[in-house]
């Protein structure tokens, strides 16, 4: 999380750790853009204090559980696959 969430939108941003600030935010760029094309969900996007991150709101009323947990497995597994694909190419 990179800001409280007292309401329905919540402000987070995938970090593996060991990055630095520029890194993350353009991981968390390339990150948005693959949950976007994967049609799993389509958040937006904040910057708070330099911090890029990504901003989900829950308002609709026919959402579950479920959905946040589907969402939140394609957080992780395209940002992991992120990781894997710039590791591979070195860099």
């Amino acid at each position: 999380m990179i800001a409280p969430a007292p309401l329905n939108i919540a402000c987070f941003r995938y970090n593996p750790g060991g990055m630095d600030l520029e890194t993350l935010n353009t991981r968390n760029r390339e990150l948005l853009i693959r949950i976007h094309e994967s049609g799993v969900a389509v958040p937006s996007y904040t910057t708070l204090n330099g911090i890029y991150g990504l901003r989900v709101a829950n308002t609709n009323q026919r959402s579950r559980i479920e959905d946040m947990d589907i969402f939140a497995e394609a957080v992780l597994r395209l940002g992991g696959k992120i990781q894997m694909e710039i590791q591979a190419a070195g860099n």
